[in-house]
């Protein structure tokens, strides 16, 4: 099924091929006249106008798809918002209740900012935005599941730590690459 960008982006190409056909037929034998001349140049006016119906098709038609994509994302990214929202204000509670050390508030207090930044903060209808808000939602969500296996005590919770702390750089970085979009 075509979306209507797509159904005018189909109709003014096939309207910009079919005078370029006429025009080649036209050119295949000399003008015989004045009048054929005329029907040729009309021809060619005509045909530079679809030409600029087709840019312009195109050009709705990628907006379109890039308003697509923008709806997707604000939907996404609010999912992808939760994980690096709650982890850190359930482990925030554990720091208040002495249950964790307070050393964990380096890693939780800029989870916490990058989910709420993720999760609300407005996303631009530019591609490139579109594309890096979403690689830091990933990046936010995969760090709060490697926060909580640091905060479990097992043997493999010293390397959960050093990822946990690799992951809330990564998504702090990928959040500024963002903001320095154009």
């Amino acid at each position: 099924m075509t979306t209507p960008a797509q159904h005018d982006r189909d109709q003014a190409e096939t309207r910009v091929g079919r005078l370029k056909q006429d025009l080649r037929d036209g050119l295949t034998t000399p003008p015989a006249d004045v009048e054929a001349m005329d029907e040729l140049v009309a021809t060619a006016h005509r045909l530079l106008d679809a030409e600029l119906a087709f840019d312009e098709a195109k050009h709705r038609l990628a907006n379109a798809e890039l308003e697509s994509r923008h709806a997707a994302t604000q939907r996404a990214v609010v999912y992808f918002a939760a994980p690096p929202v709650l982890v850190p204000l359930v482990a925030a509670a554990l720091v208040l209740f002495d249950v964790l050390e307070p050393v964990w508030l380096l890693a939780l207090v800029p989870l916490f900012a990058a989910g709420l930044w993720i999760g609300f903060g407005p996303v631009r209808r530019v591609g490139d935005v579109i594309r890096e808000r979403t690689r830091a939602a990933w990046a936010g969500s995969v760090t709060a599941v490697l926060l909580v296996a640091a905060l479990v005590p097992w043997p493999g919770a010293v390397v959960c730590t050093i990822l946990t702390a690799l992951g809330v750089a990564a998504t702090a970085g990928l959040l500024w690459r963002e903001s320095r979009i154009p």
